[in-house]
């Protein structure tokens, strides 16, 4: 006999992380599914061996797709904006330690701190105040801060990588120059 009105809710999720990427798949276009991935790598509800077994079968563009994923990604924002910029050649390191500063999210080249910012984590004065004190400490120290927003990077790429690609064109990703160097 069929049951009869609404289906009782869910209290978790349906399907295990796995199986849910397994159809992430076939529905999200390469950065979404890499996006996905990295925030079920990052929060730790699959391994890196896990994923890549998960996926010994799949056609070759999701094993590439893959391969571009990151354990230590802490957002989709940064997943989307490194995956954006390494298309584009240039060479990104994700969550760069620097000494007294932290973690950043991502390095361009050597010296170009991205740092991918949401209201959720950065509103506030408290956290207005860490910022422009990272932002400090990061240019005391020879790297050239720049802060990028989810708007920016979802919403307004070509403008956003317009401004990136200038900042590079000019070299202010490569090695400190003297100017930059720690005073003896």
């Amino acid at each position: 006999m069929p049951t009869v009105g609404r289906p009782t809710p869910a209290d978790g999720a349906v399907d295990d992380v796995a199986t849910a990427l397994q159809y992430a798949a076939r529905c999200f276009d390469v950065e979404g599914f890499v996006i996905l991935c990295d925030s079920a790598l990052n929060t730790g509800k699959i391994t890196p061996a896990r994923l890549r077994t998960e996926f010994d079968d799949a056609p070759m563009f999701i094993k590439r797709a893959i391969e571009k994923t990151h354990r230590l990604a802490a957002s989709g924002t940064e997943t989307a904006a490194r995956l954006r910029l390494r298309s584009a050649g240039l060479r990104v390191t994700v969550q760069h330690h620097v000494p007294s500063v932290g973690w950043v999210d991502l390095l361009v080249g050597e010296r170009l701190a991205l740092e991918l910012d949401s209201v959720e984590h950065h509103s506030g004065i408290e956290k207005y105040e860490e910022d422009r004190t990272r932002d400090r400490k990061l240019i005391s120290r020879g790297y050239f801060p720049l802060r990028v927003t989810y708007a920016q990077v979802f919403g307004d790429w070509a403008d956003t990588y317009a401004d990136i690609a200038e900042i590079i064109a000019r070299g202010y990703h490569r090695t400190r120059s003297p100017a930059w160097r720690k005073p003896s």
